[in-house]
C-alpha cells in the first residue's frame, strides 16, 4: 500500500473570509489541483485541512476519500461548513493536502470499497497525529479514545515533569 503526499493546495477565500460554497469556486479550485497533478481530484485517499498562520501551519480536520473521489469529498458542503467554522475564528491561509493512494504500477487509486481498510486505517492514524499537533482538531469520528487515553510521555502527557521512563520511552517510540 503505498500514497503520495500532494499539496498544500491554497483554498480561495472570498472578501467576506470564508471559502465559497458556490460550484464554479470548487471547479476552479479543482482545475489547478489537475493542472498541477494530472489525475489527481479522481483519485482516493486521504486528505488534511490545514489553515497557515504567523505561527506555522495547523491541522483542523482530516477526512478520507474512499467510495468516491478527493473532487466530490474534500469540498463538499458539509466539509466547507465545517471548514469555514475554523476560518470564522481565526486569521490564515486555508490549505488542502492531499495523500493519494497509488497501484502497485504507480497511478493513482480509484474510489471503491476495495480499499477501505487500508485508508481507513490510515485516516486513524492521522486524526492521532493532527490531535497531538492540534487538541482543537474538528473531527468527531475516532477521536474520543485519542482524546481520553493517556500514556505519559508518548499521548496526552499531562503538564509535569516525565519520570526517566517516560523520557527513554519517548526516545525510542519518536522520531
Amino acid at each position: 500500500m503505498n500514497y503520495t503526499i500532494y499539496g498544500p493546495f491554497t483554498i480561495q477565500k472570498q472578501p467576506n473570509g470564508l471559502i465559497a460554497r458556490g460550484h464554479s469556486a470548487r471547479s476552479t479550485f479543482w482545475s489547478g489541483v489537475e493542472e498541477e497533478v494530472e489525475s489527481l481530484p479522481s483519485a482516493c485517499g486521504c486528505y488534511v485541512f490545514a489553515i497557515r498562520a504567523a505561527r506555522g501551519v495547523k491541522p483542523w480536520y482530516v477526512g478520507k476519500a474512499v467510495k468516491q473521489s478527493f473532487e466530490k469529498e474534500c469540498l463538499n458542503l458539509h466539509q466547507l461548513t465545517t471548514y469555514n467554522e475554523v476560518i470564522a475564528k481565526r486569521k490564515g491561509t486555508p490549505l488542502l493536502f492531499l495523500i493519494a493512494k497509488k497501484t502497485k504500477k504507480g497511478k493513482f487509486s480509484k474510489p471503491g470499497r476495495a480499499h477501505q481498510k487500508n485508508i481507513d486505517f490510515l485516516e486513524t492514524v492521522l486524526i492521532g497525529a493532527a490531535l497531538d499537533k492540534n487538541p482543537k482538531l474538528m473531527n468527531i469520528q475516532k477521536t474520543k479514545f485519542l482524546k481520553r487515553m493517556c500514556v505519559p510521555g508518548f499521548m496526552n502527557t499531562p503538564r509535569r515533569r516525565a519520570t526517566k521512563a517516560e523520557s527513554e520511552f519517548r526516545k525510542v517510540i519518536r522520531t
